[in-house]
């Protein structure tokens, strides 16, 4: 029972609500990157905003903080939204293909840092470093290894494969050589 007295009809009502400890959070999008939405989103019970920080661009994720600040300043109830941006490790990927490419065990098979090229037996990685990062006899796996190609040699801007393990390539596949972790910078703090 609510014992507060208080004439102030909003605070009875805030106070006869049990606090709930859960918290909400909803990864905020193209398609909820809206005022509208942030406000609805907020409305409607929405504690942390979160951001993937993997996706979208700086601009974008700078409008939700924006909105999310401008929320909270005209804000009364106490409700405060939160912002967290979810720093995902940085990661190496293939490039775009216009279609997958099957991958036979024994076929010849590269990865070039030059961008966007896509051919039947070469595509781009997005990791300008990759060349120094892998060494003939190393293993390359795809998607944490749905498909697998050993390091034959490499030249200035390619990496030289015969695939071992093969299957269907497709764009912005996730790839990392066994046993080793990319020398990428990362969010340090």
């Amino acid at each position: 029972s609510n014992t507060d007295v208080s004439t102030d009809a909003t605070s009875q009502a805030v106070d006869a609500t049990p606090r709930r400890k859960t918290k909400i959070v909803c990864t905020i999008g193209p398609s909820t990157n809206t005022r509208e939405m942030i406000w609805k989103l907020a409305e409607t019970g929405m504690n942390v905003a979160r951001m993937n920080m993997s996706h979208g661009d700086h601009q974008s994720h700078q409008k939700v903080i924006d909105l999310v600040k401008e929320y909270n300043a005209q804000n009364t109830d106490g409700n405060t939204v939160a912002i967290m941006l979810d720093t995902k490790g940085p990661e190496v990927r293939s490039g775009d293909l216009p279609e997958p490419i099957m991958l036979a065990e024994g076929q010849e098979f590269n990865f070039t840092i030059k961008r966007g090229v896509s051919t039947e037996d070469t595509v781009s990685v997005n990791y300008d470093d990759f060349i120094s990062d892998v060494e003939a006899g190393d293993i390359l796996l795809v998607d944490g290894g749905m498909m697998s190609l050993a390091v034959k040699s490499k030249t200035a801007d390619t990496v030289k494969c015969v695939v071992v393990d093969g299957g269907e390539l497709k764009s912005r596949r996730h790839l990392n050589v066994r046993g080793k972790s990319a020398t990428l910078p990362s969010i340090t703090g």
